[in-house]
């Protein structure tokens, strides 16, 4: 009876995520990018909404969100990502599919020209789809095609292909073997009930010592000599057994995965896993409530340190400052500057701090006289709010 295998599986995960990581560049919502690092606007566009520059500490949320999940898949499903998800992995089984595929039909010779040039093109499309994660995919092919008005990007666009094209050539699966730092570091995260594709030590005896697991490891171990930090978990060891083991009565495989190391044993949260997962969801939550509660516009005011305040005939004083307005949001808006109903009393403000118009993602200073009156306290604040129209955007308390 044939057994399920696990290539068509990874297969399809790995195809998924190139169609994702191609496609994703030109998906928008309502006219802005689903994700990109628009260097243009300095704006993060996160699932269509924008965060600018001014808001980026979301964007330090963002990271170390992606960094605890990625600790968290890491404790609970071990190294599959190494075998499934890294792009190095994705794309040397991209070639290697490939490969095999042309063995069939051609020579040894053409087969190798073949590998050169599949290498070369998936190069120069991860290439390009590094630039389409900062700008839109037109712009980045209009750029590349004027190249000499644009000659440092397409130098790094070279540079890229090339870096691409050698590690798929060259460096290949020696980068997981013996560079890559992530398997010693998985190996901290274990936990009791982590993920792991073990040779099953029941079923040691049935093993015909065909070593057909070893030969198709593309890390070159023996699966049954137990855990070894080299092993990615790709699973093609798994479809290597059960193609032998099938053939004979009442044949099973002998690896598998499995959470932990002992039959029978399933998911448990472990201690390591249940803290990640807290931290995830701490910063899961932080997340969403700053994305939401987020401004759309920006204050600030200073002191204009070059001019002296004036005392005016009435005893009053008149101080110079200068205030920064950004607009967030899609479109120009019209601010004004007022003082707080809790600092009205004795506090007049002169000059422009009306009808302030700002464009979309700009900022404009205005400069305007705070006059206090003469018995306005010397410690005293003056807190001042920025309107969009009626409502109240932003304050900020300065002390004359």
């Amino acid at each position: 009876m044939p057994l399920p295998r696990i290539t068509r599986k990874r297969q399809f995960v790995q195809g998924v995520l190139i169609a994702a990581a191609l496609l994703l560049p030109f998906l928008t919502i309502a006219g802005k990018p689903f994700l990109r690092m628009d260097i243009a606007t300095m704006t993060l566009f996160l699932a269509g909404m924008p965060l600018r520059i001014d808001q980026f500490y979301l964007v330090l949320l963002l990271m170390l969100l992606l960094v605890s999940v990625f600790l968290l898949m890491t404790s609970v499903l071990g190294r599959v990502w190494c075998g499934w998800l890294c792009p190095q992995t994705v794309f040397n089984d991209l070639l290697d599919l490939l490969g095999q595929k042309a063995k069939k039909k051609f020579s040894q010779r053409a087969v190798r020209l073949i590998e050169h040039f599949a290498a070369l093109v998936i190069a120069t499309l991860i290439a390009f789809n590094l630039f389409c994660w900062f700008m839109s995919p037109l712009q980045a092919a209009t750029n590349l095609v004027h190249f000499s008005e644009h000659k440092l990007m397409c130098a790094t666009f070279l540079l890229l292909t090339l870096c691409g094209y050698l590690n798929l050539m060259l460096v290949k699966r020696s980068f997981c073997r013996s560079y890559c730092p992530y398997g010693r570091f998985q190996t901290a995260l274990m936990d009791a009930g982590t993920l792991n594709l073990s040779f099953l030590e029941e079923l040691r005896e049935r093993c015909i010592r065909c070593n057909s697991c070893v030969r198709t490891c593309p890390m070159g171990i023996d699966i049954r000599s137990g855990f070894q930090v080299e092993c990615i978990g790709c699973g093609r060891c798994i479809d290597a057994c059960r193609a032998v083991m099938e053939k004979k009565p009442d044949g099973v495989g002998l690896i598998d995965y499995r959470f932990g190391v002992v039959k029978g044993t399933r998911f448990r949260l472990g201690i390591t896993t249940g803290v990640l997962l807290l931290v995830t969801l701490l910063l899961a939550v932080g997340l969403f409530w700053g994305v939401v509660n987020r401004s759309q516009s920006a204050f600030a005011v200073r002191r204009v340190a070059t001019a002296a305040p004036r005392l005016l005939p009435d005893g009053s004083v008149a101080e110079p400052w200068r205030a920064t307005i950004g607009n967030r949001s899609e479109t120009t808006k019209v601010y004004s500057l007022r003082v707080a109903a809790d600092s009205a009393g004795g506090v007049e403000l002169l000059g422009q701090t009306r009808d302030i118009s700002v464009a979309p993602n700009q900022h404009r200073e205005v400069t305007f006289m705070i006059r206090l009156a003469k018995e306005f306290p010397p410690a005293g604040k003056v807190h001042l709010e920025l309107f969009d129209g009626d409502h109240a955007a932003a304050a900020v308390a300065v002390s004359p």
